[in-house]
């Protein structure tokens, strides 16, 4: 199996980048492509990303059950 790509999340709990559509809701969210991993594919979080994670809404947008690791004390 190849790696066709990555699907990255930043914590930023200070909203540093308000004006920037890859930012929000307390994270910088990407998708990169194995192919161009020079070249962000995402261009704006909440027309992207944002719709896949609402089931995690409640556990920060992160689906930690895959995660054990991440599940707080």
């Amino acid at each position: 199996m190849e790696v066709e790509g990555w699907f990255i999340m930043v914590k930023d709990r200070e909203n540093r980048f308000p004006d920037n559509p890859l930012w929000g809701d307390g994270w910088g969210w990407v998708l990169i492509n194995a192919d161009a991993p020079e070249k962000t594919v995402t261009s704006d979080y909440k027309a992207e990303c944002i719709a896949c994670h609402i089931p995690a809404r409640s556990q920060d947008w992160i689906y930690i059950q895959g995660y054990p690791n991440l599940k707080p004390e």
